[in-house]
């Protein structure tokens, strides 16, 4: 697999890749009133918004795109996984390449708000909760786990 930066003719890939994710897996956790508000933020146009303002990549492999994480300032945001690559180190990857960026800009702690979905997935990368935040969608509410992240450069 290769991570590379975001294109803008991959945001309608990457807006099926979140919402079928949002379908599929985090339907596990939360109430289809959840989902059905969280689509609205993941159309190709807030992706694209997104990319502008922060730092997007996409991993992929061959003509497939599996993968995507951003950083937006020193927040973690939108890392999702193709479905049936799940558990094969997608996520990893992206996830190490959005930090060795942060380290690059001399950035020594970022934080994501996690689903309930992808909190073990992200205490195995060494990020630790520091607390619970009930977002408003619209009249939903959506519980997020705050995670953050000190970064040790390389040695």
């Amino acid at each position: 697999m290769l991570v590379r930066q975001f294109f803008p003719d991959d945001a309608e890939r990457l807006s099926r890749l979140i919402v079928r994710n949002l379908q599929l897996v985090n339907i596990r956790d939360y109430s289809p009133q959840v989902i059905e508000a969280l689509i609205p933020s993941h159309t190709p146009e807030r992706i694209q918004d997104l990319a502008r303002n922060g730092y997007t990549l996409v991993g992929v492999d061959g003509d497939l795109i599996v993968g995507t994480a951003s950083l937006d300032g020193d927040r973690v945001r939108n890392v999702f996984v193709a479905v049936e690559k799940h558990g094969n180190g997608v996520g990893r990857k992206l996830m190490a390449a959005i930090e060795a960026y942060a380290l690059d800009h001399r950035l020594r702690r970022i934080y994501l708000l996690s689903g309930l979905t992808a909190e073990g997935f992200y205490r195995k990368l060494g990020y630790e909760k520091v607390g619970a935040i009930e977002h408003d969608l619209d009249g939903v509410p959506l519980q997020l786990i705050k995670m953050e992240k000190v970064l040790t450069p390389a040695k």
